[in-house]
């Protein structure tokens, strides 16, 4: 029974979609034929229209757009702060703020903030970035150094670039404590840097992002993780595909990764009204 129930709010659903256009159809249809006649043969088009078949024709008309509107306001749903998910051992929350205003943070916090897989660029003094952000208002005094300090840090660690320019797609990098806020930060480059090309990334190098860095910092002593979204912006993604995505990894690696007790997704407040948040009902 409950099949059948579930089936036929498919189908109710399939027909409530469609059922605008239909209307529309309809509307023109009527138009188009209120301008023939049938008097001594089939004429089309004539001078003056039946008015009956005309204004009914337009009635429809503007039936259906008033019915496709209100069905896709319906179909869209307001991104609200603090939604919760629980998945695994590992409880997300969604917050509309800055991710440089996070509060009470702790030793076993960290900012995870997407960087691009040649590392070095102007990305630290953009505010409009996450990166940016964050440096400018906790690390301003450290950003002029910060391109020639990154590839210390970067060698330090053994990482090497490909052809002297670009690491490693989804490589992770925890910054020394001298970059903590008392959380620690982690870059991550999610989107590759195309010399003359720009930037992108794709679902793939979002997935081995969250599980390079749930791997490198299962020994850290790190439980709470602090994301912007990652993969929108100038790596292309569009922002509501971006957090679905981002939450289906985090929810996927998880599984296997017991560390990471709470995330927080920071969506900016002007970022907030453009993502349909209909996709949360299947979490």
């Amino acid at each position: 029974m409950a099949g059948l129930i579930d089936e036929g709010k498919k189908i109710l659903g399939q027909t409530l979609e469609r059922l605008p256009h239909f209307v529309i159809f309809l509307g023109l249809l009527a138009v188009g034929f209120s301008f023939a006649t049938y008097d001594k043969g089939f004429h089309f088009p004539t001078l003056t229209p039946n008015w009956i078949i005309f204004y009914f024709g337009v009635g429809f008309i503007i039936g259906g757009l008033v019915l496709y509107f209100v069905l896709t306001e319906k179909k869209s749903k307001k991104l609200k702060d603090n939604t919760t998910l629980k998945f695994n051992s590992t409880t997300l929350t969604i917050k509309i703020a800055d991710i440089q205003n996070a509060e009470d943070l702790t030793n076993d916090c960290a900012f995870v903030l997407p960087a691009n897989t040649s590392f070095v660029d102007d990305c630290v003094t953009d505010n409009k970035t996450a990166l940016g952000a964050f440096f400018n208002k906790h690390h301003s005094d450290k950003i002029p150094q910060f391109n020639q300090k990154l590839k210390a840090i970067l060698k330090s660690k053994g990482l090497q670039p490909v052809e002297g320019i670009h690491y490693a797609p989804s490589t992770v990098l925890i910054l020394p404590e001298e970059f903590s806020i008392r959380a620690k930060v982690i870059l991550v480059a999610s989107s590759v840097r195309n010399t003359g090309q720009g930037f992108h990334t794709d679902p793939a190098i979002i997935s081995n992002t969250i599980f390079n860095l749930f791997q490198q910092t299962a020994d850290q002593r790190i439980s709470t993780f602090f994301f912007p979204i990652i993969g929108s912006g100038h790596a292309g993604l569009e922002i509501t595909e971006a957090l679905n995505l981002l939450i289906l990894c985090i929810k996927f690696h998880s599984k296997k990764f017991h560390h990471p007790k709470n995330v927080s997704i920071f969506v900016r407040e002007k970022d907030s009204k453009k993502i349909n948040a209909n996709f949360l009902n299947s979490f």
